[in-house]
């Protein structure tokens, strides 16, 4: 997935591991009309720009995450995430990855990763946001 930015708390949590991305519950929202800024935390910070959840639009809880070392990068990935088909969902304009359960998003949420999207819209088709080749990658050599 190109562009993927880590939020820089986002960053410090998998670096000491008070985020296993991994084990933990993590889900994915969509939003749009949001300013992206590294020093945001937490779900307060995006809330606000969050798509309604009346429709067919729901937070969506990560699948098959793992990490991996691939040359010489630690590779965060999930399966694809998939909004839903067919759904009427948009527009919307970036993804956000969250630590904890989409069920149940709360304020104090830990934000982790952001990717913009090109005002992206479905109407009553398949909403899917892939992740052919991992979500985020950290060098380390």
């Amino acid at each position: 997935m190109a562009l993927v930015t880590a939020y820089n708390s986002g960053a410090l949590s998998l670096a000491d591991a008070s985020t296993d991305f991994a084990a933990d519950a993590c889900y994915a929202i969509l939003v749009n009309a949001y300013t992206f800024s590294a020093a945001h935390t937490a779900y307060s910070d995006v809330s606000a720009t969050e798509l309604s959840t009346t429709g067919d639009y729901a937070p969506v809880a990560l699948a098959g995450k793992e990490v991996s070392i691939v040359s010489g990068k630690i590779r965060y990935n999930c399966n694809d995430i998939a909004f839903g088909d067919p759904v009427s969902i948009g527009p919307t304009d970036g993804l956000v990855i969250l630590k904890g359960t989409a069920a149940t998003p709360q304020a104090a949420d830990p934000l982790l990763f952001y990717a913009p999207l090109s005002d992206l819209q479905s109407t009553d088709a398949v909403f899917s946001v892939n992740v052919p080749d991992g979500l985020y990658e950290l060098t380390i050599a």
